[in-house]
């Protein structure tokens, strides 16, 4: 069984700025006779900074990348980015 999905970490507050990183999951599992094996995987994916200017969403290796995008392909990153005070942010990328 093969599994990945992508997820929010939680907040990060670094002075005036809360950063939300995005991440990568992998997992993967085999199980066969009398034993089995169980493999996973988390890789950095994308950042998104939430500061007095507004919010920006920034790929691994920090260009800007659509914010509004990412919110919607990332389970909870939305409700996570509202808990830190972002949900007026202004799409930057």
């Amino acid at each position: 069984m093969n599994l990945g999905k992508l997820g929010a970490d939680g907040p990060l507050q670094v002075g005036e700025v809360t950063l939300v990183a995005v991440s990568e999951f992998h997992s993967s599992s085999m199980v066969g006779g009398d034993g089995g094996s169980f493999v996973g995987m988390k890789r950095a994916k994308a950042v998104v900074a939430l500061g007095p200017r507004g919010a920006v969403a920034l790929d691994i290796d920090g260009e800007a990348i659509s914010l509004e995008e990412l919110l919607d392909e990332v389970p909870g990153l939305r409700e996570v980015v509202a808990g830190t005070g972002g949900q007026g942010t202004s799409d930057k990328g």
